[in-house]
């Protein structure tokens, strides 16, 4: 078993000093993870007969597949195809993992648009046969309605396939509200540049129209002047039979006259069918120019009502969806609980209700509510109206729960997780790389990444038993070369948590995140190291479970929905063999700081908000904690820290999409 947990304090924060410096250009690229074909295996059939065997491919690292005698295409991860060359014969042939990449090349796009129909094809081929990678990217589908119908059922069927185990519940997670507004702002921008673009195709028709109205206006004189020459013609001719008296000039002229009104006339007859040309054009662009008008207009009205309007995130008490999403609840302790949640909105907000009562919004749109449970059971209805009347809303039911005795209602987790019965041994061997950049060379320096990775390092070491490698102001080579020396020494009897603070980055255009080395160049990615590289690292890796924690946004995460989760109610014996089970499990796990903005560097003391609160739930943790408990103390502490000096900063906590997730968690394992 293996696990990775990865701390970035990146966007505002990041001790063995850095590895030597690369020996040549291509020395950090062949850290870079490839789809490597091997060659095949010569093998011996008895005595007289020897073959090889068919190439196998495998994902490792470029040096790796050289040195192996591989073939592979040089480092380029926006070009599947090449990818989908090396996985698709084997896929083809039943390999279940081969299915799952093939899968996932077709769900990331061909360097077109993603096909999440046949993404969901290849994954359901191998999730049938019990694969459990496969099924949990089955199951996203399923819950986002990519490729398939919509339908949380059957995702959270698919996810309680790749658990594997009945005894852990799955449930469909309410949307982050910094997600929905990115997603509503996406598809604004989307219907903005579908009106610009009919704009456009109304402009162009609208000059056709003009120009053919200008043409059918010239052809109609043309053929007027032509109808009254031949006119003329006529009564010339007439005119010249009547008064002519020399016959034989009369009768030369009369042919020439009459060979010239044929003439006139077939001129007439081809102007008036240009004419009609024109006239159909002319009606036909005046049809196009009303359906363009239309559709306009409709686009119009679309865009207007289309914008992001409130959307509503709770965040205490947690939140949970019944199985086969039959409705929203949560478990509280007091009488009177108090809901806390912020609201997204565009617009200015009109109004705030909780239950019909008007709330205001404190600073960084939280707002707080107070509501009374007379019953066991009470529904909870939050609606926030917008001034150009868009609402948004949620619906839940608070149930109060059974108070342990002896438990305190304290805001901080003074202490955490459940008492270990068993031996830190059944959870393997805990490893971790802990990187703190602060002094950089060409971007500004941080205050607090190095003392936040050195305590977390000490915390990790003295408490929990981690086998610690401290890198400090580490370059793109460092960092690359200390994740490839731990893909390649690890296995799957081995935890590792890989903690970063520094300078990070995401490109919006793509939603790609990255960590900023000290050498990082401001307008240059090129010691920039994506969070794709990154996630194919930690794919190629061996180890059981990995767990990143980034004080930034590490873009490209699974729904919340697909990790597993502890019922309520179990008792210690239970919990704990069931955070056995889920530690045996292949998980990549993914915890945030929340948005994309700089976080706070120092409103924690001489550490970050983020790190001050996650060494202070791993202190007062007694003994066996999974992440997602982690996440919940953490979560709420960086939220009021942050609320207090009006900035935005809500964690996240999610499986980490394309890196091999499967299910289980991360589960720290105190040691003393």
């Amino acid at each position: 078993m293996a696990a990775l947990a990865l701390l970035s304090a990146a966007c505002g924060t990041a001790g063995t000093q850095p590895t030597a410096r690369p020996t040549g250009p291509g020395a950090v690229e062949s850290f870079m993870v490839v789809d490597c074909l091997l060659p095949g295996q010569i093998r011996q059939l008895g005595g007289q007969v020897t073959y090889v065997t068919a190439r196998r491919a495998v994902k490792t690292a470029a040096r790796d597949c050289e040195i192996r005698g591989g073939e592979y295409v040089a480092f380029d991860r926006a070009n599947y195809a090449t990818a989908l060359k090396v996985w698709l014969p084997l896929a083809e042939q039943g390999d279940q993992a081969a299915q799952t990449y093939v899968g996932e090349i077709f769900e990331k796009g061909l360097g077109v648009q993603p096909d999440y129909a046949t993404a969901a094809t290849w994954y359901r081929r191998a999730a049938e046969r019990g694969y459990s990678r496969a099924a949990l990217n089955l199951g996203t589908l399923y819950e986002r309605g990519l490729g398939v119908p919509r339908d949380p059922a059957q995702a959270l069927s698919w996810y309680r396939r790749a658990a594997g185990s009945k005894d852990v519940a799955f449930e469909i997670a309410p949307a982050a509200a910094t997600a929905e507004v990115v997603q509503l702002r996406a598809e604004v921008g989307e219907l903005r540049r579908e009106l610009d673009a009919k704009g456009r195709d109304l402009a162009r028709v609208q000059g056709e129209l003009d120009a053919a109205r200008r043409a059918l206006d010239g052809r109609r004189g043309e053929v007027e002047a032509e109808r009254r020459r031949v006119e003329q013609l006529r009564r010339e001719l007439d005119d010249t039979k009547r008064r002519e008296t020399n016959a034989g000039a009369r009768a030369a002229r009369v042919a020439e006259l009459e060979r010239t009104i044929t003439e006139r006339e077939a001129a007439l007859a081809a102007k008036s069918r240009e004419m009609d040309g024109l006239r159909a054009s002319v009606t036909r662009l005046e049809s196009d120019s009303r359906d363009q008008r239309e559709r306009l207009e409709r686009l119009r009205q679309q865009t207007a009502t289309s914008g992001a309007g409130p959307v509503i995130q709770i965040l205490q008490p947690e939140l949970r969806t019944l199985r086969d999403g039959a409705g929203v609840r949560a478990s509280v302790a007091s009488d009177r609980p108090v809901v806390v949640g912020r609201v997204a909105s565009e617009t200015e907000l009109v109004t705030l209700t909780v239950n019909d009562r008007a709330e205001k919004l404190l600073a960084n749109n939280v707002f707080r509510a107070e509501i009374a449970l007379p019953q066991a059971e009470q529904p909870v209805r939050i609606v926030a109206v917008d001034r150009q009347g868009r609402r948004g809303s949620v619906d839940f039911v608070l149930a109060r729960m059974q108070q342990r005795a002896a438990t305190p209602a304290a805001a901080g987790p003074a202490r955490v997780g459940l008492p270990r019965a068993a031996s830190t041994a059944a959870f393997g061997r805990y490893h971790a790389l802990v990187i703190g950049n602060n002094d950089y060379k060409l971007l500004r320096p941080l205050k607090t990444a190095v003392a936040d990775a050195r305590e977390v390092a000490r915390v990790l070491e003295a408490d929990y038993g981690f086998q610690v490698r401290l890198l400090v102001n580490a370059t793109r080579y460092d960092i690359l070369a200390a994740l490839n020396e731990q893909r390649e020494k690890l296995t799957e009897k081995d935890n590792l948590l890989i903690y970063y603070a520094g300078h990070g980055e995401l490109d919006d255009r793509n939603q790609r995140g990255h960590w900023l080395p000290i050498d990082a160049e401001p307008n240059s990615t090129a010691n920039w190291i994506s969070n794709v590289a990154i996630t194919d690292v930690l794919n190629a890796m061996t180890v059981q479970q990995l767990l990143v924690v980034a004080d930034s946004c590490y873009a490209g995460t699974l729904t919340r929905s697909a990790l597993g989760r502890l019922e309520g109610g179990l008792s210690e014996g239970e919990r704990q063999r069931l955070l056995s089970v889920m530690a045996h499990q292949r998980s990549r796990m993914v915890m945030t700081s929340g948005g994309v903005e700089p976080v706070l560097d120092s409103a924690g003391g001489r550490h970050s908000a983020f790190a001050q609160a996650f060494l202070e739930v791993l202190r007062a943790n007694v003994g066996l904690m999974p992440g997602q408990e982690l996440f919940g103390h953490l979560r709420l502490r960086v939220a009021s820290v942050a609320d207090r000096v009006q900035m935005r900063q809500v964690p996240e906590y999610a499986p980490i999409k394309y890196a091999g997730h499967e299910s289980g968690d991360f589960v720290f394992v105190r040691s003393n």
